[in-house]
């Protein structure tokens, strides 16, 4: 009996039993949303829907939070504004081309491939697609600048050139069309 528990032990270790080597989780991989939730920021009166798989981390002012997975990410900014929001069409279009040229001249640059004007109710807004580099790496960008409640908030999206029209059609979109304004609250 000695005998046969020592053959099977050391038949046990000759085969490398438990020794199997696992690959390590892809943490550069962008998950999908895996449905939406309500994530609402009172004080910055900022409410979108969130894609659950991802995690989110409270910001700093002027950033509101970050969302992200693997190579994926979508950061929220809120900048108080003085001087009077464009709300009308003619003016959010002086908008985007203000905010074209202004994106165009900052280090790393950013190379426009579409716009669109958003208007729907207490939003009104200017939206960017391109590509831009992002920490020394070219990423594709979804950039709306939504004005109101007295605040222009930024919802920056960005993505790998490889993964960006799948993470973009899933859950980049669906957040942006998401974004509802309100006044803050203390």
């Amino acid at each position: 009996m000695r005998r046969a528990l020592i053959i099977l032990v050391a038949a046990g270790v000759v085969t490398g039993c438990g020794n199997d080597v696992t690959q390590p989780a892809n943490i550069r991989e962008i998950g999908p949303p895996g449905g939406f939730r309500d994530v609402r920021f009172p004080e910055h009166g900022i409410s979108l829907r969130s894609p659950a798989g991802w995690r989110t981390v409270p910001g700093e002012d002027p950033q509101v939070a970050t969302i992200a997975t693997g190579d994926a990410q979508i950061a929220i900014w809120r900048y108080p504004r003085e001087e009077p929001l464009p709300s009308t069409r003619a003016e959010l279009q002086i908008a985007r081309d203000e905010l074209i040229r202004a994106v165009k001249s900052r280090t790393g640059g950013f190379e426009v491939s579409a716009t669109r004007i958003v208007v729907k109710e207490g939003l009104r807004g200017v939206e960017l697609l391109g590509t831009a580099t992002n920490q020394g790496l070219e990423r594709e960008v979804r950039s709306l600048h939504a004005y109101g409640e007295g605040a222009e908030v930024v919802v920056d999206a960005f993505a790998p050139a490889a993964s960006f029209a799948r993470v973009d059609e899933q859950t980049f979109a669906p957040v942006a069309r998401s974004l509802k304004l309100r006044a803050p609250r203390p």
